[in-house]
């Protein structure tokens, strides 16, 4: 295992791209996680089942504002698959080295979009998936990181990328101080030499 840098292996997945989509699903678990009342009979189960459906309709309205990430149809309601670019991945919550089984497995939309990736634009992902984790907790139970994994066929993990919440291009720019519009220039006329001034002098003071 080693960490890489996966726009190198695989060009859509660029760290702008990356840094907001683990943007997004932080942002999901910060709202979510204070609705969590074990008073009230909320457990560890809920708790997860409301954070992933919240994910899930996170992404799918982020889709719908940039046109480099899109929702893979599945047959399975539950399961859910997403691409970059026509990269795909699916993501999950838990240990780096430890994917739960169904996230070890090659889902049919998956793989056709892994094959149209091959066709299309001439990358070769293989064996390998790819998986978005959410790892870590802090004392509220927010998300510590994000992780983009690498795995083989065999769910061994193979690459591991540590995603900045800083990289999004128009998070940056925004956090820019405003500009100051200067106006348009002000030109001002050349002076003219000699007796052509004089005149210019006389005459304006005539008109005033």
């Amino acid at each position: 295992m080693h960490d890489f840098e996966p726009w190198m292996k695989y060009p859509p997945l660029t760290r702008q791209r990356l840094s907001a989509l683990a943007g997004v699903m932080r942002e999901v678990r910060e709202k979510a996680v204070p609705l969590h009342d074990p008073h009230a009979g909320d457990n560890p189960w809920s708790l997860g089942c409301r954070i992933y459906a919240r994910t899930c309709f996170a992404l799918r309205e982020f889709s719908a504002k940039h046109d480099w990430l899109a929702i893979l149809p599945e047959n399975e309601a539950l399961r859910f698959t997403f691409s970059i670019g026509r990269v795909p991945l699916k993501f999950y919550r838990g240990d780096v080295g430890d994917a739960p089984g169904h996230c070890k497995v090659l889902s049919d939309a998956e793989a056709l979009a892994k094959q149209l990736l091959l066709d299309l634009e001439g990358i070769e992902v293989g064996d390998r998936l790819l998986r978005l984790v959410v790892a870590g907790k802090d004392v509220e139970g927010q998300a510590v990181s994000v992780i983009l994994t690498e795995l083989d066929k065999g769910g061994k993990l193979t690459g591991k990328y540590l995603i900045p919440f800083d990289a999004d291009e128009g998070t940056a720019l925004s956090m820019l101080a405003p500009g100051i519009d200067p106006g348009p220039p002000s030109v001002q006329p050349l002076p003219q030499a000699g007796g052509a001034s004089e005149q210019q002098d006389k005459r304006r003071k005539r008109n005033e």
